[in-house]
């Protein structure tokens, strides 16, 4: 796992460092925050237009993909608490335009379970996610 978002531009750095803090700031039981996906493995979209079948043009734009890993809190109320903060990251920014962000919330018991029993997701996330350790 990488532990540095440094090759990314500096403002997708100063909204996932938002995004991380606010996380711990609001759920102190996190153990890692995550980051996942393409923009973990810098071939993120920032906005794109492609044609579909049929000729219609839609809108591409990367989320932020983002695990948060916990101990000792309930799975609802930590995904209740991710929600708020990703109301509070959407507060005053177009949906169409800003990165969208994805929370997961893994309690960390389960999360090094799935590591351990090999499952592709959580080793996949181990090989090219980006961590912030707490």
């Amino acid at each position: 796992m990488k532990d540095s978002i440094a090759y990314l531009p500096k403002d997708k750095q100063e909204e996932l460092n938002l995004l991380a803090n606010e996380v711990l700031k609001r759920l102190p039981q996190t153990e890692y925050i995550i980051l996942y996906e393409s923009y973990a493995r810098n071939n993120c979209v920032r906005r794109g237009i492609r044609v579909e079948d049929g000729g219609i043009p839609t809108v591409k734009i990367s989320d932020y993909d983002i695990l948060v890993v916990t101990s000792g809190i309930n799975s609802k109320k930590a995904e209740m608490i991710l929600d708020n903060v990703e109301d509070l990251f959407f507060d005053g920014k177009d949906f169409d335009r800003d990165t969208p962000v994805q929370f997961i919330n893994d309690d960390i018991k389960k999360f090094n379970q799935f590591i351990e029993e090999g499952r592709y997701f959580y080793t996949q996330i181990r090989e090219e996610g980006i961590i912030e350790n707490q």
